[in-house]
């Protein structure tokens, strides 16, 4: 084989390996593009998912708590219901009494 012969095949070695380092490093932009692309589509995804989670939550707090305080005014009620009725026959024993008390005084 001449010197040229194998000059020329190493060139052409070279080249097909500079060739294929070049495809490598497109390959490896493409992958880290896809890579990215998928990361950023994960991480909308999962805001995306904590903000309905976040937005259910507050929910079924504002649910839990608007039942809680009706719960709370209705007892509230039902108790103001029962004092007055006990606070009106109270009064007309209290005027009642007192009334005995203040004849009582002017009897005496």
């Amino acid at each position: 084989m001449a010197r040229d012969d194998i000059l020329s095949k190493i060139k052409a070695a070279e080249a097909e390996a500079k060739a294929a380092v070049q495809r490598a490093l497109e390959e490896k932009e493409k992958k880290i593009a896809a890579a990215t692309t998928e990361a950023v589509n994960l991480v909308k995804s999962a805001e995306t998912d904590a903000q309905d989670y976040y937005d259910k939550s507050v929910a079924k707090a504002e649910a839990d708590v608007k039942a809680k305080k009706q719960s709370i005014i209705q007892s509230g009620a039902k108790n103001v219901s029962s004092m007055s009725g006990s606070a009106s026959t109270k009064l007309d024993k209290a005027v009642e009494y007192l009334m005995k008390e203040f004849m009582g005084l002017l009897h005496a």
